[in-house]
C-alpha cells in the first residue's frame, strides 16, 4: 500500500470542518481521503488512473467519499457535477504512487526492464504512449523534452537501429547504475511528465481549485521534485500578490518520516490560504 507523505502535516494545513467539503484532487490509495472523512469533512476524490481508483474504492468502502475518474485539469467541471462548486480545502499528492513504482506493469519503473514502455495513466483515455514519443519527436522536439541535445541525439541514432518498445530499450541509453541514483532516473522522469502532460495540467488545475475555495479555504500542494514545485510555488507568489491569498511557511518532512519513508526525502509541501 503507497504510504502518504506528510499525512498529518497536510490534513492538519486544511483545517477540517465537521460536515466542510473537500477536494483529494489526487485520490491515489485514498490515504488522505480517509483522515479527511475521519475529522468527518466530505471528500470527493479525483483519481486519472483506473487501477489506483479501484483500490480507493475497496480502502475507502463504507467511509462514503464521492470518487471519481478524472484528470485534476478538470476540477472545475468534475466539482460542478457532484457538488462541490464551493469548497474549504484543495489537496494536491503529485507524482505516482510507490504503487506505480514497485508492482506496475506500465514502465513507469526500472524494477521490470521487460515491460512496454507505456507510461500512461489511464490508458484508455491517453493515446500516445513513451515509446511513441521517444520513436516520433524529431531531435529539436526531444531536445526539449528531456533538456539534452545529447539525449535527443543518443534515442534518434538508436531507433534508426530499433524502434523504442520496452523499459530496457531506453535504461539501454544510460548505461548501468554504478552510484546511489540510476543515470536514467531524471530522463525517465521527464519522459512520464511529458506522456501525461504533468506539468501543463497542474498549471490549469490550480488555477481552477483557487477559484473552487472559499473564503479561508486552503489549497495545500505536496510535490516531490523541482519542476511541479517551481509551478506551485510561481503560482501561489500571484495569488498573494494579487491579494487574493496568503501564502504559508513551507513544510518539508522531519527526519523521522525520512528515516521511515526515504521516498519522501523530496517532498515539499506548501500552503495558501483565500482571503
Amino acid at each position: 500500500m503507497h504510504e502518504s507523505v506528510l499525512l498529518k502535516e497536510s490534513i492538519d494545513s486544511l483545517h477540517i470542518q465537521k460536515g466542510g467539503k473537500y477536494i483529494d484532487a489526487t485520490l491515489g490509495g485514498g490515504g488522505h481521503t480517509l483522515e479527511i472523512v475521519k475529522r468527518d469533512g466530505r471528500v470527493l476524490g479525483i483519481e486519472a488512473d483506473p487501477k489506483m481508483l479501484a483500490v480507493a474504492k475497496r480502502r475507502t468502502s463504507g467511509s462514503r467519499p464521492v470518487l471519481v475518474l478524472g484528470n485534476f485539469r478538470d476540477i472545475a467541471s468534475i466539482a460542478k457535477a457532484n457538488g462541490f462548486e464551493k469548497v474549504l480545502g484543495v489537496l494536491f499528492d503529485l507524482g505516482i504512487s510507490s504503487v506505480h513504482l514497485d508492482s506496475d506493469d506500465r514502465g513507469f519503473s526500472f524494477r521490470n526492464e521487460d515491460v512496454p514502455l507505456d507510461m500512461r495513466l489511464d490508458q484508455s483515455r491517453q493515446g500516445v504512449t513513451a515509446s511513441d514519443l521517444l520513436n516520433s519527436l524529431n531531435t529539436g522536439q526531444l531536445t526539449l523534452l528531456f533538456e539534452s541535445k545529447r539525449i535527443a541525439e543518443a534515442i534518434v541514432a538508436e531507433r534508426r537501429l530499433k524502434p523504442f518498445e520496452k523499459v530496457s530499450d531506453f535504461l539501454g541509453l544510460f548505461g548501468p547504475k554504478t552510484g546511489k541514483i540510476h543515470p536514467a532516473t531524471k530522463a525517465f522522469m521527464m519522459l512520464r511528465i511529458a506522456v501525461n502532460s504533468e506539468y501543463e495540467n497542474l498549471e490549469v488545475a490550480l488555477s481552477g481549485a483557487f477559484d473552487l475555495l472559499l473564503s479561508s479555504g486552503k489549497l495545500v500542494v505536496i510535490s516531490f521534485h523541482s519542476g511541479e514545485d517551481r509551478i506551485v510555488k510561481r503560482l501561489f507568489r500571484e495569488f498573494g500578490e494579487s491579494g487574493r491569498a496568503r501564502v504559508e511557511k513551507l513544510i518539508l518532512p522531519t527526519l523521522a518520516e525520512v528515516k521511515a519513508n526515504p521516498r519522501s526525502r523530496s517532498a515539499k509541501m506548501r500552503v495558501l490560504t483565500k482571503t
